[in-house]
């Protein structure tokens, strides 16, 4: 069929981004491949699903969904000001945390400004920011996977309009240190909105651990927390996450740019459940974390390059392009994601599923 659009009509910033990386759902797996996949490896997903009493939450919601649920999300809200010892003015909740990145963006960039990231990451902390015209410094990695702590200073001495990057870090692993991040900050003008994104918070290691909200609070700098409940809490296929910032008149200005409706009564109540279950969560984290160590070790035995990771999955160096090998591993029912961002198209991010799959993936292999 010929095309009815105009020329112009898709501005160039979208027409130029490059397309996200999604994983494969499992119907598409089998449709397009014909085999069951055996090791869903390619999503960050959690294999113990959500906590039953989510399960059992949404269940019930299910029958008060001929009603809209509550735009301002006040009852989650509360739940996590309590539990983050911030309050409800300074939260809001999103169609998972990526819902949140791209209202920041709405809100806060114009045309030519600048956005400073690392690389790799997360696709949507440089898409996000291109598609409103910004230009986007990206600063690698040191060799050893430690945070390029004098390259992002350096980056930020041109004031940019936004800092975001991710700790642990996706797709890598690695985590900043506290020293690390208070020299980030120190050299963050106050001009600059910093995001810090801790999607794969749950699954660092106690001694890595510290209050990165405590070192914002008191540095004088703009700032918002991103966080999800697609990973450790199993929630990925409901979509919510949520935000904490320092200012309530910047949660203000994002539920003008968020979809009013965004967080719908299912993923509101299995939410609340999901974050009242800790014995749930220290499973899934035991479990993740136990097998990150052994697939990383299997793999360097293998004779494969692993950066160091503190999340529920881990990035190696494939030594040839990676999205061939994803793609054979596909023929055998093995999903992983091959990372198609430069310089790193020949790694690879393979997600700690249970057991049995990490196993059926070094065999794959």
């Amino acid at each position: 069929m010929s095309s009815t659009l105009p020329k112009d009509l898709i501005r160039p910033e979208v027409e130029s981004l490059p397309t996200y990386n999604a994983g494969l759902a499992l119907d598409r797996f089998k449709d397009i491949y014909g085999i069951d996949c055996l090791a869903k490896l390619d999503s960050n997903e959690s294999p113990l699903g959500p906590s039953p009493r989510a399960i059992l939450a949404m269940q019930n919601a299910a029958k008060g969904v001929g009603r809209y649920p509550d735009a301002a999300n006040m009852a989650l809200r509360q739940q996590v000001a309590k539990a983050t010892s911030s309050t409800a003015d300074h939260i809001i909740f999103g169609n998972g945390s990526e819902d949140l990145i791209g209202a920041l963006f709405r809100t806060v960039i114009r045309p030519n400004d600048k956005v400073v990231t690392i690389c790799p990451s997360f696709g949507l902390h440089e898409f996000g920011a291109m598609m409103f015209g910004a230009t986007v410094t990206k600063v690698p990695f040191n060799d050893d996977w430690s945070f390029p702590i004098k390259g992002l200073c350096a980056a930020l001495k041109d004031k940019p309009r936004v800092l975001i990057f991710s700790s642990p870090s996706n797709p890598a692993g690695p985590v900043i240190s506290q020293d690390e991040f208070r020299q980030v900050i120190a050299a963050t003008d106050p001009s600059t909105l910093i995001c810090f994104d801790e999607a794969y918070v749950e699954f660092i290691e106690p001694d890595k651990q510290f209050d990165a909200m405590a070192l914002l609070q008191n540095s004088g700098r703009p700032w918002i927390v991103l966080r999800t409940f697609s990973k450790a809490y199993g929630l990925a296929g409901v979509r919510i996450g949520y935000g904490i910032a320092s200012d309530a008149k910047m949660i203000t200005a994002l539920m003008k740019t968020r979809n009013p409706f965004g967080v719908n009564a299912l993923a509101a109540s299995a939410a609340s459940e999901a974050m009242a279950d800790h014995a749930h969560l220290a499973k899934v984290v035991k479990q993740a974390t136990v097998e990150r160590e052994r697939i990383a070790a299997a793999l360097t035995a293998k004779g494969f390059t692993c950066a160091p990771s503190q999340a529920n999955f881990v990035f190696f160096d494939t030594g040839a392009p990676a999205d061939v090998l994803a793609e054979k591993l596909r023929t055998k029912g093995v999903l992983i994601k091959a990372w198609l961002e430069a310089p790193y198209k020949t790694w690879a991010r393979v997600t700690m599923g249970s057991p049995a799959e990490n196993d059926i993936f070094l065999n794959a292999l």
